[in-house]
């Protein structure tokens, strides 16, 4: 017994050693995984997420609905606009300095003009950043939704009828002095891609932005098309996965002078080494071009609509880490508020994919 318990002793130590001094496993994406299924666990959601590295789907996960299902992306439809306006600049179209009053002339005769006109000054530049003099806790672009969608449908866009909503307004700030997230300012841009393009919003961005990168199968949202230039995408996870893939170093999606306007800081700062830029947040990094981040949401309830009851209630998210090559999209129901949850998925996505050194 003793001889038998000496040798098991020996096996054990030799164990020890083998594991001491072998290589540690390569961690994988499964890491990723299993730390957003943990977030989710934790807060009781359903939803989907979607891994790229180098611009290819590596993990598509889902809970309470089918990989590869098309779902609505809100905010983080604005950098669909931005794309489409960083193209139109690069052409020499617009460019960053043109005054709405210029990019917008015909439909500003069709619908009238700023009730501020400070706003008829504000340019490109300031309304991709956010500094057009909006305010931040007034959504201009949807104050009169509910009375409207009583009576008319939320499944057209309807830029005129918005951009006369957010034109009988004030302006909170002198453009360019101040950052104040706004829907207005997307809005905006939008119907200046329609006048500029000649090119319905929806067709042209398809075209210009979402499909060379491929994006094949996103659409304005059919429930929701009036929300259109700032929130009315809806694709598969990994479709805007692949979108996202515009902000990556050498793709041809954002030219050079778009670029570096992007990446510069200047006047577009909103604090912690951070600034807005085409419709994104974006942070410079040494090295892989900066990492880029935007969450998106929509609640919103009226169930005497002309379409009948409404009701949406989601979170999306995406994040690109520029040194790791590697973009996360997340959806996420029911919608996501505080602030304390967003930031903790953000850095749980964030930790788990610095740690992947095998990609499939």
């Amino acid at each position: 017994m003793s001889e038998l318990r000496g040798v098991g002793l020996f096996l054990l130590l030799a164990v020890g050693l083998i594991s001491l001094f072998a290589p540690a496993d390569a961690q994988t994406v499964d890491g990723i995984e299993q730390a957003w299924r943990a977030w989710m666990a934790r807060y009781d959601k359903t939803g989907g997420l979607v891994v790229l590295h180098g611009g290819q789907p590596v993990r598509e996960a889902a809970i309470g609905l089918e990989v590869g299902t098309s779902v609505p992306f809100a905010s983080l439809s604005k950098a669909v606009t931005a794309v489409c306006i960083a193209g139109l600049i690069e052409r020499g179209t617009l460019s960053f300095e043109t005054p709405l009053s210029k990019a917008l002339a015909r439909t500003l005769a069709r619908v009238g003009q700023p009730a501020d006109p400070r706003l008829a000054d504000a340019t490109i530049s300031e309304l991709l950043a956010h500094r057009a003099g909006f305010a931040a806790q007034e959504d201009v672009a949807n104050a009169p939704l509910a009375d409207y969608l009583r009576h008319d449908t939320a499944r057209r866009t309807a830029f005129d009828a918005q951009l006369k909503w957010i034109l009988r307004t004030r302006l909170a700030y002198e453009p360019g002095t101040r950052y104040a997230y706004s829907n207005a300012g997307y809005l905006i841009l939008g119907a200046i891609i329609e006048e500029a393009s000649g090119r319905d919003y929806e067709s042209y961005c398809r075209e210009t932005a979402l499909t060379p990168l491929g994006a094949r199968n996103a659409v304005l949202d059919p429930a929701w098309r009036i929300m259109s230039s700032y929130g009315g995408w809806r694709m598969p996870l990994a479709d805007y996965g692949r979108f996202y893939q515009a902000y990556a170093l050498g793709t041809s999606a954002i030219g050079p002078q778009a670029r570096a306007w992007m990446m510069s800081p200047r006047g577009k700062q909103v604090g912690g080494g951070a600034h807005y830029g085409l419709g994104t947040f974006v942070r410079p990094t040494r090295s892989g071009g900066g990492n880029f981040w935007h969450w998106g949401g929509w609640v919103y309830t009226l169930l005497d609509a002309q379409d009948g009851p409404l009701n949406a209630s989601y979170s999306t998210f995406a994040v690109r880490l520029g040194e790791s090559d590697v973009n996360m999209v997340v959806y996420l129901q029911p919608n996501v508020q505080q602030d304390r949850a967003q930031g903790e998925l953000d850095r749980t996505l964030g930790e788990a994919a610095r740690t992947v050194t095998r990609w499939p």
